[in-house]
């Protein structure tokens, strides 16, 4: 019966995934606010290797990058919460984080001759993924789920419409699906925080979603699809302000 309603989701079956498991994972966390952040994670990491399955070798294909940069945005995002960096310590982790997920998800080049075969792209990946974590640090309590959840899902329906493979819609799906399965396990608890332990993969999420589709078919309507995702996180919100001073 499990297996014939699993048949019945079809190419959903990933974005299910992402969100059941990060709606039971967020309310198994209901004890410990602070680390709803990590449900997400879950939810989105159970959603991506569902897609690939979990390979040790290393990955052939550019997308299949993309669940081992989520575990390590997951895992950098955990060492990270705790800390409060000042502004010029900000400037640096965004720089820090944003070098090598571009590098990573360029192919990880290593000889002089894959690193000057990618240099023309690097700039842009490496904006991409600054884009995704430009309010990284200024989101709060459940704020980077939602945001999260709107930019996967802009992201899902806009490469859909700009005829990128339906696997990369699916990538964003799955973002999508884990944000909101956060935030709705989340709903009504102001004391939920999902922390840089939810927001970072879910930015690595979309970046990485969006420089893997541009990159397999750099055509306008693709690109600006990425973009479009990529602005959704990196645009402040209305009492963006506010909420930081508080």
């Amino acid at each position: 019966m499990i297996e014939a309603a699993i048949a019945l989701l079809g190419p959903w079956r990933s974005p299910a995934l992402a969100f059941a498991v990060a709606l039971v994972a967020t309310l198994l966390m209901r004890p410990a606010p602070a680390m709803a952040g990590m449900a997400a994670a879950l939810g989105l990491l159970a959603g991506l290797f569902d897609v690939f399955g979990v390979m040790i070798v290393t990955p052939r294909m550019l997308p299949e990058r993309l669940p081992w940069l989520v575990l390590a945005a997951a895992l950098v995002g955990l060492v990270l919460q705790p800390a409060q960096p000042g502004a010029r310590g900000k400037a640096v982790l965004l720089v820090a984080l944003a070098l090598p997920a571009s590098w990573w998800m360029l192919g990880a080049p290593r000889t002089p001759a894959d690193l000057t075969r990618v240099a023309l792209l690097a700039p842009g990946v490496a904006g991409a993924f600054a884009l995704a974590l430009a309010q990284w640090r200024r989101d709060r309590g459940v704020q980077p789920a939602w945001r999260g959840a709107a930019a996967g899902a802009v992201l899902a329906v806009g490469l859909s419409l700009a005829g990128a493979p339906a696997l990369f819609a699916g990538l964003a799906a799955c973002v999508a699906a884990a944000a909101f399965g956060t935030a709705l396990g989340v709903a009504g608890r102001e004391d939920a925080r999902i922390g840089d332990a939810g927001t970072l993969p879910l930015a690595a999420g979309v970046a990485g979603t969006a420089v893997a589709a541009g990159l397999a078919w750099p055509n306008t309507t693709v690109l600006a699809a990425a973009l479009l995702g990529l602005l959704v996180l990196a645009l402040p919100l209305p009492d963006q302000g506010k909420e930081s001073r508080s």
